[in-house]
């Protein structure tokens, strides 16, 4: 096997392990939330959209999160804000027994 299998493999070893932590966490979670750059879990979503001479953007503010993205050392926040001028989804979870 060379280097690039090796790397290659183990990306796809983070990529498992990572999804992994994701199914984990969403157990605990209301609300999964997917902006153009990364997918969040959180416990309280606020969306507010803001005008602007130029257009609309949107304000989200999370709390309780849970941040999906493999370079982190630490996916459990409390807060989070994100600015976005593209779309943001959001999505309540179903609860367990619902």
């Amino acid at each position: 096997m060379d280097e690039i299998d090796e790397l290659d493999m183990r990306e796809a070893q983070l990529r498992m392990k990572l999804y992994d932590e994701y199914r984990d966490a969403a157990r605990v979670f209301t609300y999964y939330v997917e902006t153009e750059l990364r997918a969040y879990l959180a416990n309280g979503v606020d969306v507010e959209p803001v005008g602007s001479g130029s257009g609309v953007y949107f304000k989200v503010t999370l709390k309780d999160v849970w941040i999906y993205e493999a370079e982190r050392l630490n996916r459990f926040v409390p807060d989070v804000t994100i600015w976005s001028v593209n779309d943001v989804h959001v999505q309540r979870l179903k609860a367990e027994g619902e």
